[in-house]
């Protein structure tokens, strides 16, 4: 598929540029002191659209790099989706008004269905909903707690609510350049009719290609550019 949406991902904290292994944020490696830079980067190179993640946010329920954040929406011509900490409705409301295309929720979706129904009400498909599964299960607040719920049971849940789009991430793929969990992606988009795009554990082109099969509408990569192992151009 031709339309399938390659992401670069930009992880903030402490204001810089990050990544996480599984998630942990004593294992993180810092790639840019300049987050902004870096997302002018991916763009020069072909991106179309930018991920951004605020694991300060993420972890204490408050987005802590917005100046940042609204520094690369307004600078970048590209649309960016930005998740972390974004669990109120006048966040949400405040970053689509400064240029982001679509806000990411995660801990919200899991935690507050009724309060995930009104943000879907509001802003119908710039809301998107983050599946970070850990053997099936959906994690939550940074990853830090397990919901009693498998993912299937809440991804038709949230569609119910109004959700128009998943965010599909495997925490133990994550950062570990393992390749994505490609059999669990491809069977989450078949029990669902919502796009879905896929994260964790890219480390090559042809893990890039595997998941163009899955029905994915795209992916989302991280650590494996940032490390050199796959260059943007050549999986655009």
């Amino acid at each position: 598929m031709s339309d399938f949406e390659i992401i670069p991902a930009i992880d903030l904290l402490n204001g810089k540029c990050v990544r996480l292994k599984q998630g942990q944020y004593n294992a993180e490696t810092v790639y840019s002191e300049d987050p902004l830079q870096m997302a002018q980067k991916w763009v020069a190179l072909g991106a179309k659209r930018l991920h951004v993640i605020d694991l300060d946010g993420a972890r204490t329920g408050l987005p802590k790099n917005l100046d940042i954040i609204k520094s690369i929406a307004k600078e970048v011509d590209v649309p960016i989706q930005v998740g972390g900490g974004i669990r109120n409705f006048d966040i949400i409301k405040e970053l689509l008004d400064f240029g982001v295309d679509r806000a990411i929720l995660g801990t919200t979706a899991v935690n507050n269905p009724n309060t995930l129904a009104k943000f879907c009400e509001a802003f119908d498909d710039r809301i998107a909903v983050a599946v970070d599964v850990r053997d099936g299960k959906i994690a939550t607040e940074g990853w830090a707690k397990l919901s009693p719920k498998d993912v299937l049971t809440l991804a038709k849940e949230a569609i119910k609510l109004g959700v128009r789009r998943f965010i599909y991430t495997d925490i133990s793929r994550d950062g570990m350049l393992g390749g994505p969990n490609v059999e669990a992606i491809r069977n989450f988009i078949n029990s669902i009719n919502v796009p879905v795009i896929a994260s964790g554990g890219i480390s090559s082109k042809q893990d890039v290609d595997n998941l163009r099969t899955t029905g994915a509408e795209g992916a989302i990569v991280g650590k494996a550019l940032y490390e050199g192992k796959v260059k943007l151009e050549e999986i655009l």
